[in-house]
């Protein structure tokens, strides 16, 4: 497999066509990341850069290079360890510079966070080259949402895992182009109705390996929301499910959402003169309660129980790779043996080349967290 190597203004460097192993792993509701092995000399150290773009023939995402280490191993073979992350990640280089107060669909709203801080910013400073929206698809989903400040590929990550749609920016070579594209996995259950079922089994020999978690580690699924407001003023709402010791709950400050927001108003004096004046007028309590459901539902996101398969698939299976099944897809897993069926999202899709060939690893499910998602979890 040839990798094409392009600059941040996605000029062409060169083609590499020989490396040890190349780790491509795609998230659905994250930026997805990448590790490049390969030998090292003149050519790879001057081909592989920080900032340059790798891209895959007939792929639609490609990652830039983040990291470089020039290694040597046990019998004294220098070689180059190159990782990286997707493009989307570009997203991560920008906040929300402004307070957005937003109540519409949930695909406008992932464009507008993207178009208003990185595609048509009022600094054009804050302009990142090349980057473009993809055409409006016309998703359902409903979301009233409020953020002042935050980092955009947060936010994005916030409102995937309480919408189920995808983001991703996507390389067109051809018109120079990245492309922010919200998207949505298909279903594609047994009991979907309507297209040809994708079913995971050791049964059907499409799984060579595989590891089910269920845990209620970090478990929460009541929330009280702390909105603005001082002592008996403060603003509260909650999400409450469970009784008894089924009741898992946890508290989530939001008083960084404004109940107030500016309205113009026309005023008119003495002499009949028309003026516009900008006031601040309190958000209506069902409006603002959204808000804070919103953020509590975030929150609650981070706290799933954890159910979830890691699976290494078998590449001559019946289910082919982007054709029966992509990144984002919801798919059934069956494990007769140990009593387990489950209808999960394919939330991480890995791709192994070595020299053997391809690999295919794949998480249904939610993911277990991080140290550094719980530091974010924290943090945020």
């Amino acid at each position: 497999m040839e990798l094409y190597i392009f600059n941040r203004d996605l000029e062409l460097k060169g083609i590499l066509d020989t490396f040890t192993s190349l780790r491509w792993i795609r998230r659905y509701y994250k930026g997805g990341e990448f590790e490049l092995h390969c030998a090292l000399n003149s050519n790879t150290l001057k081909l592989l850069q920080r900032e340059n773009i790798i891209y895959k023939k007939d792929d639609a995402e490609a990652g830039y290079i983040e990291t470089r280490q020039l290694k040597i191993d046990n019998n004294g073979q220098e070689y180059l360890e190159i990782k990286g992350k997707f493009l989307t990640n570009y997203l991560d280089r920008r906040i929300n510079w402004d307070r957005v107060n937003f109540n519409g669909k949930t695909e406008e709203l992932m464009r507008k966070l993207v178009n208003d801080n990185a595609i048509n910013p009022s600094n054009i400073n804050r302009k990142i080259p090349n980057l473009i929206l993809e055409a409006l698809k016309g998703f359902n989903e409903d979301i009233k949402y409020q953020n002042s400040f935050g980092n955009i590929l947060d936010c994005l990550e916030n409102i995937s895992n309480t919408s189920n749609l995808g983001y991703r920016n996507l390389l067109d070579i051809r018109n120079r182009k990245i492309i922010f594209d919200a998207y949505k996995g298909v279903d594609r259950t047994v009991n979907n109705g309507t297209i040809a079922p994708c079913i995971f089994s050791r049964d059907f020999e499409n799984i060579l390996e595989q590891e089910y978690m269920d845990s209620l580690n970090n478990y929460r699924n009541t929330t009280l929301i702390a909105g603005a407001g001082e002592g008996s003023t403060r603003k509260l709402t909650s999400i409450e499910e469970g009784k008894g010791l089924d009741r898992y709950e946890m508290y989530v400050d939001a008083r960084d959402l404004q109940d107030i927001e500016q309205q113009e108003v026309e005023k008119i004096d003495e002499e009949g003169n028309k003026t516009k004046e900008t006031i601040d007028v309190e958000i209506p309590w069902d409006r603002y309660k959204a808000q804070l459901l919103q953020r509590g539902k975030e929150k609650l996101e981070e706290c799933n129980e954890i159910q979830t398969f890691n699976s290494r698939l078998n590449t001559n299976g019946n289910n082919v790779y982007k054709k029966d099944f992509d990144l984002g897809d919801i798919v059934t897993v069956v494990d007769k043996k140990w009593g387990i069926r489950i209808d999960a999202r394919i939330t991480e899709i890995e791709e192994v080349y070595e020299q053997q060939g391809l690999s295919i690893n794949v998480v249904f499910g939610n993911n277990i967290p991080t140290i550094i998602d719980k530091i974010k979890q924290v943090v945020r």
